[in-house]
């Protein structure tokens, strides 16, 4: 449903690497755009798709920024919008971990409420403990960020541990309100879905894993620089 995309295409020689490639704005009412919309499990309200382009040029008055400096600038972005990702799926999954507490404490059984068994409070206090220091190293980077510090390696970290903890914290939520949590009724199945999407998009858990490495050890924790020297 987009007017207009930014576009990274190599504007330069294949030798050139990550040095050749150029942010453009791309609008997409022109002959030679076509696009589709994938049908995605969750996230639905992103519009993922792919776009087509069939003979398009593209005016130099829409280059955004230097040219070849397309990748160092994505690059930037993914500094922050991991972040940003990581606390989509911290806020799923506090919601989920909210209203699984109101439910425990609601819900009776054998004259007690589910809160009073340490088998049920427990993992809701440990998922809350961890989606609450994910939050923290979030906002952490966020700092780092405005500080004009650098925090690569933060939003990495995020990134990996905000996606999988917030999915299983769900998933423990789901399992606690039983059979009436694994039905359409109750929002627990599309925030699971919805944080599962967001593990994919801006790199997975490996390549967030290898990122951090490769910021405490440098080029030694990239197996690929080793064999391409």
């Amino acid at each position: 449903q987009a007017d207009a995309i930014v576009l990274f295409a190599r504007t330069g020689k294949p030798e050139e690497g990550a040095r050749g490639v150029t942010a453009l704005l791309v609008e997409l009412n022109q002959p030679g755009v076509s696009r589709t919309r994938f049908d995605d499990v969750g996230s639905k309200i992103i519009g993922r798709g792919s776009v087509f382009f069939d003979d398009v040029r593209v005016p130099v008055a829409n280059r955004l920024g230097a040219e070849g400096k397309g990748f160092t600038q994505v690059m930037q972005g993914f500094d922050f919008s991991r972040i940003l990702i990581a606390l989509q799926c911290v806020a799923a999954a506090q919601a989920s971990i909210d209203e699984t507490w109101a439910y425990v404490k609601e819900r009776h059984t054998f004259g007690a409420p589910l809160a009073q068994y340490q088998g049920v409070s427990f993992p809701i206090v440990e998922f809350e403990t961890l989606i609450a220091a994910c939050r923290q190293l979030c906002y952490h980077g966020l700092a780092l960020r405005d500080a004009g510090q650098p925090h690569t390696a933060e939003a990495a970290m995020v990134k990996w541990m905000g996606p999988k903890t917030a999915f299983d914290a769900i998933h423990q939520c789901i399992l606690t309100f039983g059979h009436y949590g694994w039905s359409m009724d109750l929002p627990h199945q599309q925030r699971l879905r919805d944080v599962m999407g967001l593990e994919i998009g801006d790199g997975t858990a490996q390549i967030m894993k290898l990122i951090v490495a490769r910021e405490r050890v440098g080029r030694a924790a990239v197996q690929y620089a080793k064999e391409n020297k």
